[in-house]
């Protein structure tokens, strides 16, 4: 159901998608995206089980790295122009400033010596038609193993081929559900598998793909990562919204609105020229829309669009502005 409440003041960009369900908020080129707003679920697992079982290993704990330690965990030291760590006689040096030096050491295969090996995927927004070339030819591959992420759509979820596991992964639940996938993944990694760990959208935006990763590493192996089409780009053209066009918009920020533990993440000030987007924020929705008034300096009537499901074949939309788009996402449901 579409509700075209268009702000009368500024009636160029009004709507936008994301793959699970996004919101993009536009005014004068500001906007935002986030997932829908889910009921509270026990953290008892409920995953489901395809085709042949197989027995869980325990769970392992998940990697937490300061910022500095991810951005150091990326570099490549055969690249030419890596940096290197350098000797520091210093005493006082902290134990993340250690620790972010770690990653730079050489990187474990890509091949266990029995054959394990993993593969971190995008999954796009949501539609098959969406998903690259080489996330089907994986997906598709019977002899693969797949973690799958909760928000894959069923249309994703019926071509896959081999056997595939869905992770508990729901609001408030998301530590749990998470070692549980590194629990997963380790389980089939020694068993020899080849693991597909297929994720929403894009795995490294906002997607914990940088932490997936670092704990792949620590299990002795270098994960292959196939990019995937992101939400926060793909759902608004879905919804005929650029986020950027000359004279509305010339800069894009992406946010999310959910911060490490569920925590509010600071939210971006207000710019005429600027169109932002929030993804996983319609939990959050009336207390975005609030704060973005209030603190950020967002005009009330700033158009927004609610867009769920996008690329699938029930897509649908509401728009509203910062106003009133809580009260038409609860009439709409």
């Amino acid at each position: 159901m579409v509700s075209n409440t268009r702000s009368t003041t500024n009636p160029r960009l009004y709507a936008t998608a994301t793959a699970l369900s996004l919101l993009l908020l536009t005014s004068g080129g500001s906007a935002f995206t986030s997932s829908p707003s889910l009921p509270p679920q026990s953290c008892a697992s409920n995953h489901q089980n395809n085709h042949r079982p197989i027995i869980t290993t325990s769970s392992s704990s998940s990697s937490s790295s300061s910022s500095s330690h991810l951005k150091a965990a990326f570099i490549d030291e055969n690249y030419p122009n890596a940096p290197k760590p350098t000797n520091n006689n210093n005493n006082n040096k902290n134990e993340n400033e250690k620790e972010a030096i770690k990653p730079l050491a050489r990187r474990p295969p890509k091949t266990l010596p029995n054959g394990g090996s993993i593969t971190l995927v995008g999954a796009g927004p949501g539609s098959p038609d969406l998903l690259t070339v080489a996330a089907y030819k994986i997906i598709t591959d019977p002899s693969n193993y797949l973690i799958v992420d909760r928000l894959v759509s069923r249309e994703i979820l019926d071509l896959i081929q081999g056997e595939y596991r869905i992770a508990n992964k729901v609001p408030g639940c998301q530590g749990v559900a998470q070692d549980e996938i590194f629990a997963w993944c380790k389980e089939g990694l020694e068993g020899g598998r080849s693991v597909v760990r297929l994720k929403i959208g894009d795995p490294f935006i906002f997607g914990r793909g940088g932490e997936e990763v670092l704990e792949f590493r620590e299990f002795g192996v270098e994960p292959t990562v196939i990019p995937g089409v992101s939400a926060a780009f793909s759902a608004p053209l879905l919804a005929s919204i650029p986020v950027t066009h000359r004279g509305v918009s010339n800069q894009v920020v992406m946010c999310t609105g959910y911060g490490r533990d569920n925590t509010s993440p600071s939210l971006i000030q207000y710019h005429p020229e600027q169109t932002v987007v929030f993804l996983m924020a319609v939990g959050r929705l009336r207390k975005l829309a609030v704060n973005l008034v209030r603190k950020a300096n967002f005009p009330m009537d700033t158009p927004v669009g609610i867009v769920e499901r996008a690329g699938c074949p029930d897509q649908r939309t509401v728009v509203g502005n910062l106003e009133n788009i809580a009260d038409l996402a609860e009439v709409h449901g």
